[in-house]
């Protein structure tokens, strides 16, 4: 084995200071690229049976949601209510750009601390822009407006306040998990992950401006989403570099 010259970084090291200043996420290529795929079928899939049917609302929907009005209260209401705006596109953009911010080692000026928040908010961004054409293309219709508790505007499926929430639940388990050792404290922050987008999800179904297959399709468009950009960086940042 050639030793490596004294005071050099490794090639992993080397390869994130010269390249993008969002840390890498955490995981392989190949577990990333698994889970935006089956993330991005099941979303093909549900989105295609639900243009299918057209303004038919499935069983599920109608249960559940009749069950919903059946059931909710003043109470829950208005927590249903302040969740919403813990999906709201003008709450979670401006929070990652925060949150990439921070993102970085100790010592990192500022101008990678900005570019780290540009770079993760932009990313959720994007997935946001397409999220808001898919819903435009489908055009489902929601729920009657005599049974919802909240505002609500646009079509229904997907359920923007589910993407959004996913988005930013996910880009920030990619900002700071690879800054946390492996054990509790990383398993905390992944089901953080996965509790806040459900809350937020819950809070639509609740307040009956979604049908569950909304909630259900922003939670399978924004997991594909950010897994498909984790996929790519992680095979951005393996690429063997170049020599001579």
């Amino acid at each position: 084995m050639t030793p490596r010259p004294a005071g050099s970084a490794p090639q992993s090291e080397a390869v994130e200071s010269a390249g993008s200043p969002l840390p890498p996420p955490v995981g392989s290529a190949a577990t990333a690229w698994t889970v935006a795929g089956a993330a991005g079928l099941a979303f093909a899939v549900l989105s295609a049976w639900i243009a299918e049917r057209g303004p038919a609302v499935p069983w599920i929907d109608l249960t559940i949601h009749r069950w919903v009005l059946a059931d909710r209260g003043r109470i829950t209401v208005r927590i249903a209510n302040d969740l919403r705006w813990a999906g709201a596109t003008e709450t979670v953009l401006p929070a990652l750009v925060l949150v990439g911010a921070a993102a970085p080692r100790a010592g990192s000026g500022w101008a990678r601390r900005a570019a780290s928040g540009v770079l993760l908010a932009a990313v959720a961004g994007a997935g946001v822009l397409a999220e808001i054409w898919v819903n435009h293309v489908i055009g489902r219709v929601r729920p009657p407006v005599a049974d919802w508790a909240g505002a609500a505007s646009g079509a229904s499926f997907p359920s923007g306040h589910a993407t959004n929430a996913t988005l930013f639940a996910l880009a920030c388990g990619w900002a700071w998990t690879g800054r946390i050792r492996p054990g509790w404290r990383r398993r905390a922050v992944w089901a953080g992950a996965a509790v806040y987008p459900g809350a937020v999800g819950w809070s639509r179904v609740w307040l009956g401006v979604h049908w569950p297959t909304d909630v259900l399709g922003g939670w399978l468009f924004g997991l594909a989403w950010m897994a498909g950009a984790a996929a790519v960086v992680l095979s951005l940042r393996r690429r063997p570099a170049p020599t001579g």
